[in-house]
């Protein structure tokens, strides 16, 4: 017996990636934030490692987001431009981060302040990102 859907659909595999995205990217903040201000130095090469996967995964959810709205038609409104095109902006604002935290890795440095700035301001637009997602799937 032949299957007449495809075990295969980006509307799977979408929410699937998210959410590495939207884990890694936060807890790599708030490892940094710990790791600085306490001197648990373990904490900011952990925050390292998760920035690097998310920057990895992110591109990838992106894509497979891109595939699912493509997949849906014109009908899905502003809400998903604005989602999708966000996203865009987040694939660029995680791997600015990634390299820019790799840099402070690989001299075995904390991050300072303005790196602390700039990764708040990117997991804020991550989590409007969420919102914008759970407001489309979830109503």
């Amino acid at each position: 017996m032949f299957l007449q859907s495809s075990p295969f659909s980006w509307n799977h595999v979408h929410p699937i990636l998210v959410h590495f995205t939207t884990a890694l990217l936060p807890v790599s903040f708030f490892s940094d934030a710990v790791g600085k201000f306490t001197d648990r130095y373990s904490l900011t090469p952990a925050a390292w490692w998760m920035l690097l996967y998310g920057a990895i995964a992110t591109p990838l959810t992106a894509l497979a987001g891109w595939m699912w709205a493509s997949d849906m038609g014109d009908g899905a409104g502003s809400t998903m431009a604005i989602h999708q095109w966000l996203g865009i902006s987040l694939v660029i604002g995680f791997l600015v981060l990634a390299i820019w935290r790799g840099r402070i890795f690989i001299l075995a440095k904390k991050p300072g302040i303005v790196y602390f700035a700039v990764a708040a301001i990117v997991v804020a637009a991550l989590m409007y990102q969420g919102y914008l997602g759970g407001k489309m799937t979830l109503g």
